[in-house]
């Protein structure tokens, strides 16, 4: 649970200093780089997690001979909607992470480009509606459904102010 709530916390600073970054405002390249780390750190670190018990779930499910495939159908999505995230991570971390000599290098924003990055605010999106409830729940949060609506809510115009920054970008390139 706690590498959730850093990745929640470092992904909500990072896309907040990304988006004034690319929509021409001043931010502070430091903080940025610093809330990229601790975000990819607490990511690489989750998707170990997880992975690690997946596998012993499928080992529990493979030695008991009950799948229960359907009653379990959630959990599977669950963990299918976080491999989403991984290709357009990728692509994400080839556009805006690339260095040379030091500093970072920005490649053209293609439409491709633009494209891939809203698939990366879309599958975000996605994989944490799916897990508000259990993380909610895993944080002992009283009265989770009105707090998830809350969070869900506040999260949704985050994620929106995130996609609209990346299409802002995308003009501010092909206008050049």
């Amino acid at each position: 649970m706690f590498l959730v709530a850093g990745m929640l916390i470092s992904f909500i600073i990072h896309a907040i200093i990304g988006s004034l970054q690319l929509t021409g405002a001043q931010s502070n390249p430091v903080a940025m780089r610093i809330a990229a780390e601790v975000l990819m750190t607490c990511a690489t670190l989750h998707i170990i997690v997880t992975v690690i018990l997946s596998i012993k779930t499928l080992y529990a499910i493979k030695r008991s001979g009950a799948h229960y495939f359907k009653n379990n159908l959630l959990f599977w999505v669950r963990r299918i909607s976080g491999l989403t995230i991984i290709l357009p991570l990728i692509m994400h971390l080839q556009i805006f992470g690339a260095q040379h000599e030091g500093a970072y290098r920005l490649s053209v924003f293609t439409t491709g480009r633009l494209i891939s990055q809203i698939l990366l605010v879309v599958s975000i999106a996605f994989h944490v509606l799916l897990n508000v409830k259990p993380a909610l729940l895993g944080f002992g949060v009283k009265g989770h459904k009105k707090f998830a609506t809350d969070f869900v809510f506040i999260l949704s115009v985050l994620l929106l102010v995130f996609a609209v920054s990346f299409y802002v970008y995308y003009l501010r390139w092909m206008s050049n």
